[in-house]
């Protein structure tokens, strides 16, 4: 026999450990490197933070609108004026009058000029508000407080010089011409009293002065007496016809007298003419009591004809008096009449020349008034451009610094510190680390590399155990599988899902197929012995998990799953929106048979026995469920085929 050769291949022999006795650890690398970085960059924080110098800040604020009226229901914000006034606040004129006023009065330090002001002043305006916060910041806190006060009085004697170059001399002049107008209006009610007084003029209006009332008093007069002329005549002439007709006229106040003697004769004539028919005028004569009454009615009308002559006498006398007295009456009116005519037209001319002195006075009042409606809208239009200014709060000098936080900041610097430290030092681990190798001593026999350490030989490494390789192979998917469902989203779906998807969740995950599910009856369900008969053609015996029981028991026994494999996809998907899920289009029934066959493998259930539970598995699906079954080794019997979802 030939003889093999062997080819011993040893490498570079590891030199002895040198006896060094390890350092203390103040004195490691790794720490002198922390706190080398860590005190470098400790202390120069701390410097630029304790270097800084203290930051004071003084505002004042300032209402740039004018009040609104009592009247009004709100204040009208005017974003665009506050815009404008921060320009005008922080001009370049502005500033440095406000430096030659702090310069007067010896407040000014050396070497501040307008830009450095700039830098130091801000105006922000209040939010909702018409007011604005004039704020000044800067290390001198015994000038931030004269500074923005300064301003602020600058600003508004600015404001004021602007409004009175605009309008002020306009205004002078308008109230020289208001003031002079108003003197010749005083001058012209003087003469225009005086006048009337001097020409008894008492009213504006022609009928209302003495003469013309008196003239028209009188006009009407005669007009009155003219009628009563007329009337008076009447009033003769039916008197007249009256006596011509011998008509008995009497006053007034005999009528009355007249008509009861004039009833005293009728009724005397009624009695005397039925005393005439009842008797003889010889019997009337001789009877005492009968022969009055002749007499009687010769006595009554005897006065009748005396009061009635009398008053025609009387009444036709008082008609002609009345007459007479009605022409007088008309005579003397038109003599005053005639008389006042002449008084009545020259009160008529100094009417006139009272009127002409009314109009020229009240042109003059009308200049008057459109004067003072001009002075009136300067001073509107005034207030409008340009609004008064009102200090509602004036600077004072600032106690304490706003910025820098000393403390704060020195804490973050060292925290920035500690960092550091720690990435300077895993930065040097970085660049010095070394990998540590075995000796590589191997034999070569026949092209073969034998190793003389075997842990360098993968080849010898002792496989690992059972439980670690499920371990580790289980969290993995398996290619081309369904998405494996976890026990919280089992648990999700089946607590928002009604009893009929409880039930086919269930069964799913007691190892039937949609097809069997869809042929599962009452009399495959045993509530007694907790068992269920999985209908042909792949007949077996599955335990009833408790929970799928109780769910059972509700329906009476009877299973309530769909007719169909895609009512059943249809039914969990729905079940998987209602229940919130992310992913609704992975509850399948697919997934929930891979979640059952993945949990009887985890058990170690041998890849043999997997068919009598979940039924029949095509070699492809075997192959691709091996990677779960290194090393498994258990019977049907010796695990628990109950998914946990389904447990009490």
């Amino acid at each position: 026999m030939a003889q093999i050769p062997v080819e011993r291949i040893s490498g570079p022999e590891p030199a002895p450990p040198a006896s060094v006795p390890p350092l203390p650890w103040y004195r490691q690398r790794r720490v002198l490197v922390f706190a080398a970085v860590a005190a470098a960059t400790l202390l120069l924080g701390w410097l630029i933070v304790f270097l800084r110098p203290a930051i004071y800040q003084a505002g004042a604020t300032l209402l740039t609108t004018p009040p609104p009226a009592v009247d009004a229901d709100e204040v009208v914000v005017d974003p665009q004026h506050i815009a404008i006034q921060r320009v005008l606040l922080t001009g370049q004129p502005l500033l440095e009058e406000t430096l030659e006023r702090l310069e007067w009065d010896g407040r000014l330090p050396p070497g501040l000029t307008p830009a450095a002001v700039r830098e130091m002043l801000r105006v922000e305006p209040v939010p909702d508000t018409n007011l604005v916060r004039l704020i000044a910041e800067g290390p001198d806190r015994d000038l931030l407080a004269p500074l923005v006060n300064t301003w602020v009085e600058v600003y508004r004697e600015v404001r004021a010089r602007e409004i009175e170059a605009s309008t002020g001399a306009t205004l002078r002049a308008l109230r020289e011409r208001l003031a002079a107008l108003q003197g010749k209006i005083a001058a012209r009610r003087k003469a225009l009293e005086d006048f009337r007084q001097r020409y008894d003029i008492a009213s504006l209006e022609r009928g209302e002065n003495t003469a013309l009332a008196r003239l028209n008093g009188l006009t009407e007069a005669l007009n009155k007496a003219n009628e009563a002329v007329v009337e008076a005549r009447s009033r003769l002439e039916a008197v007249k016809a009256a006596v011509a007709a011998g008509k008995p006229v009497v006053p007034e106040e005999d009528q009355q007298v007249l008509a009861v003697l004039e009833q005293r004769a009728q009724a005397l004539r009624e009695q005397l003419t039925a005393m005439k028919q009842r008797f003889t005028p010889q019997y009337i004569r001789l009877n005492p009591a009968y022969r009055k009454v002749p007499q009687q009615l010769r006595e009554v009308e005897a006065k009748i004809a005396a009061l009635v002559e009398r008053g025609r006498r009387a009444v036709l006398a008082q008609a002609q008096q009345d007459y007479a007295a009605a022409l007088q009456t008309v005579a003397e009116t038109r003599r005053q009449l005639e008389a006042h005519k002449r008084q009545a037209q020259e009160f008529s001319t100094r009417f006139a020349e009272h009127e002409s002195l009314v109009k020229d006075l009240e042109q003059l009042e009308e200049q008057q008034r459109e004067l003072q409606a001009r002075i009136t809208q300067l001073e509107v239009k005034q207030l409008e451009q340009y609004p008064q200014v009102e200090v509602v709060e004036k600077a004072y000098a600032p106690e304490s610094p706003i910025r820098p936080h000393y403390w704060r900041d020195a804490g973050v610097v060292a925290l920035l510190a500690f960092g550091l430290g720690l990435a300077a030092v895993w930065l040097l681990e970085f660049l010095t680390r070394r990998e540590a190798r075995l000796p590589d001593t191997r034999l070569t026999l026949a092209g073969v590399h034998v190793y003389a350490d075997p842990r360098q030989a993968p080849l010898f490494s002792p496989p690992p155990p059972a439980e670690a390789l499920r371990t580790e192979t289980a969290p993995e998917r398996l290619p081309s599988q369904p998405q494996e469902l976890d026990t919280e989203t089992l648990n999700r779906l089946i607590d928002r899902a009604d009893l009929k998807t409880r039930q086919t969740v269930a069964l799913l995950l007691s190892g039937l197929t949609p097809e069997e599910l869809t042929r599962l009856e009452t009399t495959d369900v045993d509530l007694a012995h907790a068992r269920l008969l999985v209908p042909p053609p792949h007949r077996r015996s599955l335990p009833l998990a408790p929970r799928l029981k109780t769910w059972l028991a509700a329906s009476g026994g009877t299973p309530l799953v769909p007719g169909d494999p895609e009512a059943v996809r249809k039914l969990l998907y729905l079940a998987a929106v209602e229940a919130g899920l992310e992913d609704p289009e992975s509850v399948t029934p697919e997934a929930l048979r891979h979640a059952c066959i993945v949990h009887l493998l985890r058990q170690g259930l041998k890849l043999a026995r997997l068919e009598a539970i979940v039924g029949p598995l095509t070699l492809k699906d075997l192959s691709r469920y091996r990677p779960l079954t290194i090393a498994a080794d258990k019977d049907v019997d010796q695990i628990d085929p109950v998914h946990p979802c389904l447990r009490s």
